[in-house]
């Protein structure tokens, strides 16, 4: 079912919003500047394990909303959304705490941003 709604999500994401949107998750240091985490990419798993192969891509923005630095990499993970919740980059895997408040950690809002498909 989830390898349905990936997909869907992700048209639904960049049909109905600005790139900008794809942000899931941004931290701020200084005051002055914050680092923020988009989705790429996103396509159902090829590991059977997990439910989503994503690539994420990191933006510095300063305090005028202007972007400061644009990482080139191409950083892969793959998530899986039922228990145990799990976030995999390269090799290691992070445990999802799926109570967590948004904004808390980024493993949890990319979790929360493809697990928690919209309902209407």
């Amino acid at each position: 079912m989830r390898r349905i709604l990936l997909p869907l999500i992700l048209c639904f994401q960049s049909v109905s919003t600005s790139a900008a949107s794809a942000v899931f998750y941004t931290t701020a240091f200084d005051g002055s500047r914050s680092v923020s985490l988009s989705l790429a990419k996103g396509e159902p798993a090829h590991d059977p394990a997990f439910d989503f192969d994503v690539v994420i891509t990191l933006s510095e923005i300063d305090r005028g909303g202007a972007v400061f630095y644009q990482d080139g990499g191409r950083h892969e993970a793959s998530v899986r959304c039922i228990s145990p919740a799990t976030v995999r980059v390269n090799s290691a895997e992070y445990a999802v705490d799926v109570s967590a408040r948004p904004g808390t950690d980024w493993k949890h809002d990319l979790w929360a941003r493809l697990c928690n498909a919209p309902a209407s």
